[in-house]
């Protein structure tokens, strides 16, 4: 058997692991970029849900897109009671990964997919539905509250907030 070497920083250094349209990281040495953009730009100027519709229609949305996929993401927030009952027998001690990827095969398991032209809409309902479904899970679990997933932020980051703290994302900034 040849001895095994050991090479220091190796790594992909140099070499394509794959192609794709959606990122680069290091293209100019170093940084990431999301579809061309530099990661720091859209961090600084762009808002969640734009990115996201960056990732997936390949295009940052102008504002009438812009407002048109928030509304879609508002109104595929809420939770079936089945994944709810699911959520509900989680431990509390439970890696939110593990939470997560639950959550995720139960609503596949109850809103399932035909083919794949529906798959955009099947992304754009997990993207809504996490923050619920994370939220739900902890508030449950942690506190034995059941909650409403619903809330009138536009924003899934302030949506996120709302469920977790039970108030206002506004009021959660204030100190």
């Amino acid at each position: 058997m040849a001895e095994a070497k050991k090479l220091e920083g190796a790594g992909l250094r140099g070499q394509v692991a794959g192609q794709t349209a959606l990122c680069t990281v290091g293209q100019s040495g170093a940084g990431l970029t999301y579809r061309g953009y530099e990661i720091a730009d859209l961090a600084e100027k762009a808002q969640f849900e734009e990115i996201a519709y960056l990732l997936l229609r390949g295009k940052l949305p102008n504002r009438q897109e812009l407002d048109a996929y928030k509304q879609k993401l508002h109104s595929l927030r809420g939770l079936p009671d089945a994944l709810k009952t699911v959520l509900e027998q989680i431990p509390k001690d439970a890696h939110p990964m593990d939470v997560m990827r639950t959550g995720c095969s139960m609503l596949g398991n109850l809103e399932t997919e035909a083919d794949f032209s529906e798959q955009d809409d099947k992304i754009d309902r997990m993207l809504a539905a996490f923050p619920s479904i994370i939220t739900y899970w902890y508030r449950f679990a942690h506190e034995g509250v059941r909650i409403e997933t619903d809330s009138d932020v536009d924003s899934i980051g302030g949506h996120f907030l709302e469920l977790l703290h039970a108030k206002s994302p506004a009021s959660c900034m204030r100190r």
